[in-house]
């Protein structure tokens, strides 16, 4: 029966692993909006966010004028320094991260059930920003432009849709249930299956090795979610930000795949030390 407990112990540990890194991730980004802005920050600053930024604010301008093609085109090259060169200011920065708070705290509610899920017309969660063309009046005197174009454009970025949450509220709910604790019902698993074991250095060569594989699992499936994360969202802009934080994310989630893999590396080659001394006390004795 020890037994029995001891290998049930240590085969939820290994499979929980990946879950409880996951978990214990979205238990301290996913529901918390400070922690989450902190960590999508820079996704504003990611060159395929700010390309795609210029175009669709360029977008925006150029349908308030309505101009000629002649004259759309000339006024392009221009229009298109003067908004890489303000998206690269501070201010944008500020805004992106007052946008990220507010998109953050509508999808806590939208998790906990507070208030239904908004959507635009096509389905899907949008995040308003507002980007300010600040020095851009110049550009329009020089044209015969002055005042018939919104100098404060605000830029929609289409993010998940309404299937998409459902599927995020499951992993929510776990998380802010687990919350942090979830790695350390893992690592109290593997203590019983090794405490209980009766043959305590081959339990820790299965758990470290177990480990191995699983935290290597955990990152194959992180790279492979990357291509998915690419396709999940059509419209150019919110593809380039759901890719650039997706690429955030598994940065910090690798990085805990990569502690694992050392940690039951490390006890794997433990459990070897000490099957070899022990071969060897026995040997001479």
């Amino acid at each position: 029966m020890r037994s029995l407990v001891s290998g049930i112990a240590g085969l939820l540990a290994v499979v929980l692993l990946p879950v409880a890194l996951l978990v214990g991730w979205v238990s301290s980004v996913g529901t918390d909006t400070e922690q989450f802005v902190t960590k999508m920050r820079p996704v504003a600053s990611s060159p395929e966010v700010r390309d795609a930024l210029t175009d669709r604010v360029i977008d925006a301008v150029q349908g308030q004028l309505g101009l000629p093609d002649r004259v759309a085109q000339q006024l392009e090259p221009p229009l298109r320094e003067l908004v890489g060169t303000v998206l690269a200011r501070p201010e944008v920065e500020r805004a992106w991260a007052t946008a990220l708070r507010g998109a953050h705290r509508e999808f806590v509610a939208v998790m906990e059930g507070e208030r239904p899920v908004s959507v635009d017309a096509t389905g899907r969660v949008v995040m308003p920003l507002t980007i300010e063309l600040s020095g851009a009046q110049p550009l329009l005197d020089r044209y015969g432009l002055t005042g018939r174009v919104d100098l404060s454009p605000q830029v929609p970025i289409p993010l998940f849709s309404a299937e998409d949450l459902a599927t995020a509220r499951r992993t929510y709910a776990i998380g802010s249930v687990a919350g942090s604790s979830a790695p350390w019902i893992v690592v109290g698993l593997a203590g019983i299956s090794f405490l209980l074991a009766r043959r305590r250095v081959r339990a820790l060569a299965l758990l470290g090795f177990g480990g191995i594989i699983a935290a290597a699992a955990f990152a194959g499936a992180l790279v492979l979610g990357r291509n998915a994360a690419e396709g999940v969202v059509p419209d150019p802009i919110g593809s380039a930000v759901i890719t650039s934080a997706y690429h955030l994310a598994e940065d910090s989630l690798m990085a805990e795949a990569r502690l694992t893999l050392w940690v039951a590396v490390g006890m794997l080659a433990v459990a070897l030390i000490a099957g070899l001394v022990g071969v060897i006390l026995g040997r001479r004795g």
